[in-house]
């Protein structure tokens, strides 16, 4: 129970425990209503883990490592008749260690364009309660806030828009 409290006190809420011999205990959490809660897309990159909001993303692909080494710099792939491209998160919050055999590829919208991000694997989906960063972290470009997962860690909730405009600078320098 004391990490329950911890947490809710933590976003500003409180906890509270009465109880009564013989009739029960009841408890009471009060969670402040400033607290954003989206539907996302839990994703994992080494050992890091990301949350995509769900409503942004169109479908998950696989993608093999092997053909990613294949396209070299070109970071294109085909999907749907159509040419993807994407950006290797790995690379853009530069994540270590090594990358699976079989990767998966987070297709998003933005601005009506589709757009790629190679993750080591899609966990599902996930509730997440929006955190804000601290003054250190606010300004990181791709990241619009954190989530506490259910295990303790913290995962990196990704700004689609921001990511996309990196990907459509990456891909213009490129050419």
């Amino acid at each position: 129970m004391d990490v329950v409290r911890r947490e809710i006190e933590g976003l500003g809420g409180t906890v509270a425990i009465h109880s009564t011999p013989g009739k029960g205990t009841s408890i009471q959490l009060v969670i402040p209503l400033t607290l954003a809660i989206i539907e996302g897309l839990l994703v994992r990159v080494g050992e890091a883990s990301y949350v995509f909001p769900l409503s942004a993303v169109g479908e998950c692909i696989e993608f093999s490592h092997q053909e990613r080494l294949n396209n070299g710099k070109r970071h294109f792939v085909a999907n749907r008749g159509e040419v993807l491209p994407y950006l290797v998160l790995r690379d853009v919050f530069s994540v270590s260690g090594n990358e699976p055999e079989i990767e998966q590829i987070v297709v998003v919208s933005s601005q009506g364009e589709d757009i790629g991000f190679v993750v080591d694997e899609v966990i599902g989906d996930h509730q997440t309660v929006i955190k804000n960063l601290g003054r250190l972290y606010r300004h990181i470009e791709g990241i619009s806030g954190a989530t506490i997962l259910g295990d303790g860690s913290v995962a990196l909730i990704l700004d689609v828009q921001k990511l996309c405009s990196l990907a459509k600078r990456e891909h213009h320098l490129s050419h």
